[in-house]
């Protein structure tokens, strides 16, 4: 009896933790949403320009439309290659195999703008996860100060889920059918250097093209005052 009372005893005393648990991590939530209310208000009562939320929301919908800027852009055949800040260019230990070069280019920009769609929406979510917590000094920083903020705290998980979106291009593109060839005779004639990782050389030149085109439609919005975009927007500049 007295080991059945110990269960029930230590099942009653979990259950009271869970419980305190939650409703400790219910009141973090309500701080947090208090003190962004008062920092609102605060702002409101000062008569600045834009609340904290405000600017908070401005910049993700800034990051927003640049994401799906670049995403329109670079999804398009020809997206990567006809524009000469976003066109791949072999490495020089690939160019020296000799092989069908050209072809294999042809094929990682295929995978590339095949990615863009699945990697375009993993930016979007990476976007509304976003922890903002100066947005005043992103909105008076350079030209590109969001873009780079955003880059440098979301590039690293970006990347781990866009691989896998990268790597089902990679092989629809037929990328292997030219890389095969080309690292055979790598192989054959004892050519030295790492073997050639289409996926990862895909992955950081599609997240290198996405970022500079986020940015660039930033610098756009900065420099018209965010004419064309939302209210909210232009309000921040």
């Amino acid at each position: 009896m007295q080991g059945k009372y110990r269960v029930i005893i230590i099942t009653i005393a979990l259950a009271i933790m869970l419980t305190a648990a939650i409703a400790m991590a219910g009141w973090g939530d309500a701080l947090k949403q208090t003190g962004a209310q008062y920092a609102d208000e605060g702002a409101t009562a000062a008569g600045l320009p834009y609340t904290p939320s405000e600017a908070i929301t401005g910049i993700k919908n800034i990051l927003s439309l640049g994401t799906e800027s670049a995403t329109s852009s670079l999804s398009k055949q020809g997206g990567f290659s006809s524009n000469p800040a976003t066109t791949f260019s072999l490495p020089d230990s690939l160019k020296s195999l000799g092989g069908d070069s050209s072809g294999l280019l042809s094929a990682l920009n295929s995978a590339a703008e095949g990615a863009v769609p699945g990697t375009g929406n993993i930016f979007l979510d990476a976007i509304q996860n976003l922890n903002i917590t100066d947005a005043s000094a992103l909105l008076g920083g350079g030209e590109d100060a969001i873009t780079r903020f955003f880059e440098s705290s979301s590039r690293d998980t970006i990347k781990k889920l866009v691989k896998p979106v990268v790597s089902k291009s990679v092989d629809a593109a037929g990328v292997g059918t030219y890389l095969n060839a080309m690292m055979a005779t790598q192989q054959a004639t004892g050519i030295g250097g790492p073997p050639f990782d289409a996926t990862e050389f895909v992955t950081d030149r599609t997240l290198d093209s996405m970022f500079s085109l986020i940015a660039m439609k930033e610098k756009d919005i900065r420099s018209t005052g965010g004419v064309g975009t939302t209210d909210l927007i232009q309000k921040l500049f």
